[in-house]
């Protein structure tokens, strides 16, 4: 009898059993990772449902047709404790969203996660194309349109602490922003030597805006009002930015009959020292800017070279963001904006100043004498705080019984504040002009998301406490693990 060639041939066999089972054992975990991959469920066990969407958002991400790409630039390695709390509430609501769009076959949501730091390369290629590379930042993109989205956005704030995460709402609005095929569209007035967003200069250029705006999917184009005669019907916003000469009649009735009878938005900057030509439509819309300088003489409300740092604002959605992350603004030259009180009467006309400037402040009259040496005059200058910046808007009443949003009119004393060298240097700035253009075209209004509180759980522990927890942890714990071993010791050994 060949014993060798039957333990050969057990040995073959046995090796054959063992492949066989290793393939079969590696199917069975494949086909069920596969299947856990197609078909699972999801459920959201937080207290508030914050990761989850809401109908309205199913519903738009259900009939997305354009493949949507989202790039954040939020680092958790080594983030402050407000960055890491912002990156897992990113993180886990735009997971909701890959998985809430996986069912829909004509478009696709991917979410992408870069840090600029350790990942060169890739920032790279986002500078190139989409012409940021910043930290922090939520990067909407389709096709050829993108917004920006930066964290003051997504929460609401009360005394610098965060009360409630709205970022359901900032998503999905920027989520439709860039799929539509209707973009915002912003004209700048041109002619009477404006400040030009094509214009690369420091101090008088609006280049940098230009680029925040057209970054978060706003597209700007010229106006001549004295070509083109009336305001396209496709502008969302108007913009006039300091001209140095007065606009001629018939263009201040153009943009008097756009605010008037289309319901426009228009927001005019004027520079101190500068005739305006719009004293017609300003008194209709109850706004009167002062032929005044503001002058501090506090150095606390000076920057170098001075400059004025603006902390004053009144609660409004423009202001809010401001308010809550404690930003200053600074600017140069400024002139006070108020409330016409000799305005016509009009129930439907509602006005609220934005900006002020400190307490010790006055508006100087004399400002175009030679003597710096200037001091208030009772009776003369006006006395601070002075408003800078006034919203001035109308309420349509319809026979329905509601009030439709007429137009929109917001007039800065300056626009020193929005110029390449303030604009870049200055986050304040930037954040006020960002805000005042996304409500003055309702941007997010129209979502009807409402933001989820934020939970903040403290535990308070006396030293009694403390020591019951160290006592189980570090006693009861090791000790009942030692006496398990040691009870299965003796049962082995009978």
């Amino acid at each position: 009898m060949n014993h060798k060639k039957d333990f050969t041939h057990y040995r073959w066999v046995n090796l054959l059993n063992t492949f066989l089972q290793t393939v079969l054992v590696v199917l069975l975990f494949g086909g069920a990772m596969h299947i856990a991959s197609k078909f699972f469920w999801r459920s959201d066990l937080t207290q508030n449902h914050r990761y989850s969407l809401s109908a309205e958002t199913l519903s738009y991400l259900e009939n997305l047709d354009k493949p949507i790409r989202v790039i954040v630039t939020i680092a958790s390695e080594g983030a402050m404790d407000e960055m890491e709390q912002l990156y897992r509430d990113v993180r886990g609501l735009l997971r909701e969203y890959e998985y809430a769009a996986r069912t829909n076959p004509d478009a696709t949501f991917e979410v992408e996660f870069v840090n600029i730091y350790q990942q060169r390369k890739k920032a790279q290629l986002i500078a190139s194309e989409y012409g940021v590379q910043q930290e922090n930042l939520i990067i909407f993109a389709s096709q050829d349109r993108q917004r920006i989205i930066e964290p003051y956005e997504i929460y609401e704030s009360k005394d610098r602490k965060r009360k409630s995460f709205r970022g359901e709402q900032v998503f999905t609005s920027a989520l439709l922003d860039v799929a539509s095929d209707q973009q915002r569209t912003i004209y700048f007035i041109t002619g009477h030597g404006v400040k030009r967003v094509d214009d690369t200069d420091p101090v008088n250029g609006l280049s940098e805006l230009g680029d925040a705006l057209s970054h978060r999917n706003f597209q700007l184009r010229p106006l001549d009002l004295r070509e083109t005669g009336r305001v396209p019907e496709d502008a969302d916003l108007v913009i006039l930015a300091a001209p140095r000469t007065p606009l001629f009649s018939h263009e201040e009735e153009i943009l008097r009959r756009y605010l008037s009878n289309d319901a426009g938005r228009l927001i005019v900057m004027i520079d101190p020292g500068r005739r305006h030509g719009l004293g017609e439509l300003f008194y209709e819309w109850g706004v009167l800017v002062d032929d005044v300088l503001i002058l501090d003489q506090d150095q606390g409300t000076l920057a170098g070279g001075g400059d004025m740092i603006l902390r004053g604002y009144a609660e409004h959605p423009i202001t809010q963001s401001l308010l809550d992350n404690d930003l200053v603004l600074v600017s140069g030259l400024i002139r006070s904006v108020r409330e016409d009180m000799g305005r016509p009467f009009d129930d439907s006309l509602s006005l609220q100043p934005l900006i002020f400037s400190s307490r010790t402040s006055w508006g100087e009259r004399a400002y175009g004498t030679p003597d710096e040496n200037w001091t208030y005059t009772p009776g003369t200058d006006l006395m601070g705080p002075l408003s800078i910046a006034m919203v001035s808007e109308r309420q349509l009443p319809s026979q329905l019984g509601i009030n439709i949003p007429g137009g929109r009119l917001i007039v800065f004393g300056t626009s020193d504040f929005v110029s390449n060298n303030r604009i870049v240097r200055v986050p304040g700035n930037l954040t006020l002009f960002l805000n005042t253009a996304n409500w003055m075209v309702d941007r997010d209004n129209m979502i009807n998301i409402p933001p989820r509180p934020t939970e903040s759980i403290e535990l308070v522990l006396t030293r009694e406490n403390i020591n019951h927890l160290r006592l189980t942890f570090l006693g009861l714990l090791p000790g009942v693990v030692a006496l398990s071993g040691i009870i299965v010791y003796w049962i082995r050994r009978k």
